[in-house]
């Protein structure tokens, strides 16, 4: 756009010096950069806004209020450009504002205040705007910014220069036939002689109409004809029509001619496109549309008349071969690496139709993914299947795959299925991998009948000392007697003696808890020992622990024990004799 300047004798002169308004707009331009670059509570920033706000200071001691004209590369106060920028892009402050249309703005005393920020926030979303999406005018008019007023043009209709009577807001005023603005008085002047009859004396008057002939005058308001109610039945039938999915009105077209035509040719011809299809909707990513598929499939074949066994057997794999361990770890793998995953609720309807012999293939799939978004959808499905397929759940528990049988295991203790006892126990008693031992312990653990505590007493001997630690205070939190003989062995043998401090005292809290009167002879002996055999080599902590075993004895008789080791000198036993006796333990 060229802008014409009025020469110089004619220009009103500025009440005030220019450079004062070029200093304004330099550091609002300023000011613009480092929003966009800048958090707003970094000090950057917060140094722009504040040179912009002192910059109006000396402005308004000359001015009440700053009137700007806008170019598409200028902004002219009084005929004198005062900010320039010949490039026309997303960072050019005159270009944002004329190419949508605001042709001139009025800044007032305080605008410099909350304003200035809420109108720095317009320009990126200016900048970054899409065609549909609103444009600078319908961003300022929501923020409502009451120290600065905007003329515009709307830009379908070529305009020139602004009329100086007209009021602030939409412009220009009236055309005249030279497209030059008209003035108030004599757009007033030429709206009267319209009005007036008579006027234009060569003017024929209409000729009158016809009954039966149409004109095309009669459809100018056709768009007008509808109310409200109407329009919106029409807008949601419009949006119902775009909505539709084509492939599954496709897919339900196939499944009723399937369903009505009992022609072999027919149903084989529709069997193969059927086929066909879903190899093409699953590389699309169209897994709604196949899960859609296959509930259906099931529904036709119930309906379907004169079905022969061939048509029953070939509709009834396709979910079986989806479920197949070859493709569904290829579907699988193309998620995992797919950038962005289909919508949640088309894979749930998908993996809903696997059939059990699925659960496999998505127990090593979640060990191995690293999607956190797919990582839900695979467990909910392996639950499913595993809530639903029990002797699937349990044959998997000794998988030799180590991932599967490890997730197996944890989802048999989740799930509490006593069912797998047998084979957990197995597990634990194979000496399978560590950590598919540990996995076994904490299931039966979960699992909690008397078969799954019984099946546990495999782990006391285990080679691992935090597998034995666990089994230890399982037993003891449930209070296994049955496992009693082996707890004797091993208090009694030289496994306390080995074992750490930690794993010591829980041994010898298990034998207090499930031992009895039976086991205080024993312990009494351990914790008073004075020579003998034993003279000089008894271990303190191993005498501790005796203590420790008295107080979860808890009878009349273990207390008197106690009550006889009071004096006892070592600092250790002599502490654990103490807490024994107040009901503690170690």
């Amino acid at each position: 756009m060229t802008t014409t300047h009025a020469p110089e004798e004619e220009r009103e002169a500025p009440p005030c010096s220019p450079a004062i308004v070029e200093d304004v707009f330099k550091l609002l331009d300023k000011a613009m950069r480092a929003h966009q670059l800048y958090m707003h509570n970094n000090p950057t920033y917060l140094k722009a806004i504040e040179n912009v706000r002192r910059s109006f200071a000396p402005l308004w001691s000359e001015l009440d209020s700053l009137v700007i004209t806008v170019t598409d590369t200028q902004f002219i106060w009084y005929g004198v450009p005062v900010f320039s920028q010949a490039d026309k892009g997303g960072d050019s402050m005159p270009w944002l504002l004329f190419k949508d249309g605001l042709r001139e703005f009025t800044l007032i005393e305080g605008f410099e205040g909350e304003e200035l920020e809420r109108l720095l926030a317009i320009f990126p979303r200016v900048r970054r705007a899409l065609p549909h999406e609103d444009d600078l005018l319908t961003m300022l008019w929501e923020q409502d910014l009451q120290f600065m007023r905007y003329r515009y043009v709307e830009l379908h209709e070529p305009t020139k220069a602004l009329d100086p009577a007209a009021e602030p807001g939409r412009w220009p005023a009236p055309l005249g036939k030279s497209h030059e603005p008209l003035s108030k008085a004599v757009a007033e002047a030429r709206e009267g002689e319209e009005q007036q009859p008579g006027r234009g004396g060569n003017e024929a008057e209409p000729a009158p109409r016809q009954s039966g002939v149409v004109r095309m005058e009669d459809f100018d308001s056709t768009l007008y004809f509808l109310d409200a109610n109407e329009i919106e039945y029409l807008r949601d039938q419009t949006q119902a029509e775009y909505a539709l999915d084509l492939r599954r009105l496709v897919l339900c077209a196939l499944l009723d001619i399937f369903e009505l035509q009992a022609d072999p040719l027919v149903r084989t011809e529709v069997a193969n496109d059927l086929e066909a299809l879903v190899l093409h909707l699953l590389s699309a990513g169209q897994f709604g549309s196949v899960a859609f598929l296959l509930r259906e499939v099931e529904t036709t074949m119930q309906r379907a008349r004169e079905l022969t066994p061939a048509d029953r057997e070939r509709f009834g794999k396709l979910a079986d071969r989806l479920s197949h361990p070859d493709a569904l770890a290829q579907m699988l793998q193309a998620l995992e690496e797919a950038s962005t995953l289909p919508p949640k609720e088309d894979l749930s309807q998908l993996f809903a139709q696997l059939k059990p012999t699925a659960l496999a293939v998505l127990l090593d799939f979640i060990d191995r993914t690293q999607n956190s978004g797919l990582r839900p959808l695979l467990e909910s499905a392996a639950e499913r299947l595993a809530q639903s397929n029990t002797g699937e759940l349990v044959r998997l528990v000794k998988d030799a795959k180590p991932a599967v049988a490890r997730e197996a295991i944890r989802r048999a203790g989740a799930m509490r299925t006593a069912a797998a006892v047998p084979a957990l126990g197995e597990v634990l008693a194979s000496g399978a991998e560590r950590p598919l031992r540990a996995a076994a312990v904490t299931a039966l653990t979960e699992i909690g009948t008397p078969g799954a505590i019984a099946a546990l007493e495999t782990a006391l001997n285990d080679e691992d000392r935090d597998i034995r630690l666990v089994t230890i205070r399982a037993l003891t939190a449930r209070a296994h007697r049955p496992a009693l003989s082996k707890v004797d062995a091993i208090v009694k043998g030289k496994g306390a003696k080995d074992a750490d401090r930690t794993e010591r005292i829980a041994i010898f809290e298990l034998y207090g808890a499930i031992c009895g009167d039976a086991g205080i002879a024993f312990l009494d002996g351990l914790l008073s020992s004075k020579g003998g055999l034993f003279a000089r080599k008894e271990d303190p902590e191993l005498r501790a622990c005796a203590a420790i075993a008295l107080g979860r004895i808890g009878s009349a008789g273990a207390r008197t024990a106690l009550e006889r080791a009071v004096g006892e000198k070592d600092v250790i036993v002599k502490s654990a004799v103490a807490r024994a006796l107040r009901g503690g333990t170690a």
